[in-house]
């Protein structure tokens, strides 16, 4: 005569039931904490460019909208990355420590389902993040050969490649300096 295993009682059921819960929040904390996904080693966002303090280098005074999308003006800021990061520049990947932060106000900008692209000249610095009030709209570019002094800025909608619906600032680029050093 064959016996049948005895069957777990509740307890012990819920004794190994609480223990493998128990092993499986343990491993998800020490995934969470896994070095691999520090601030370090995790690529800066946007977002975190948009935060970080800058150092005017080019500012214009215009307090006029003009033209369709009602620019005004723009402020050109050099923030210092806190680290340094790889960024492709012409096809080619290069080390940076710096990134420039240009912002054109004026407003208010319109929603559009396509998003803003700021331009230096004929080149896209990129497309740009509106503010909460759509009374500015930034951009962020590693490349500092964009900055030339008396450059146009233009502000679009859509992609980086379409310059014929392309609003331009009333003032051209002025930088200080050195491109961030003081006078």
């Amino acid at each position: 005569m064959k016996r049948s295993p005895k069957p777990y009682s509740s307890s012990k059921r819920l004794l190994y039931i609480s223990l493998f819960m128990f092993l499986c929040g343990s491993i998800s904390l020490t995934q969470s904490q896994n070095p691999s996904t520090s601030p370090q080693d995790r690529e800066m966002r946007i977002s975190d460019l948009l935060k970080l303090p800058g150092k005017v280098v080019g500012e214009g005074t215009n307090t006029k909208v003009t033209g369709k999308f009602k620019v005004a003006t723009y402020r050109l800021e050099e923030v210092a990355l806190p680290r340094s990061m790889e960024v492709k520049i012409h096809e080619q990947n290069v080390q940076v420590d710096k990134a420039f932060r240009l912002t054109i106000t004026g407003g208010p900008f319109p929603v559009r389902a396509l998003p803003p692209v700021i331009w230096i000249g004929d080149t896209a610095v990129g497309y740009g993040v509106e503010s909460e009030d759509l009374d500015a709209i930034t951009a962020v570019t590693f490349d500092s050969s964009l900055l030339r002094e008396g450059a146009t800025i233009y502000l679009s909608y859509g992609d980086k490649k379409s310059k014929g619906d392309r609003v331009a600032l009333p003032e051209k680029l002025q930088l200080k300096e050195a491109k961030g050093e003081d006078k």
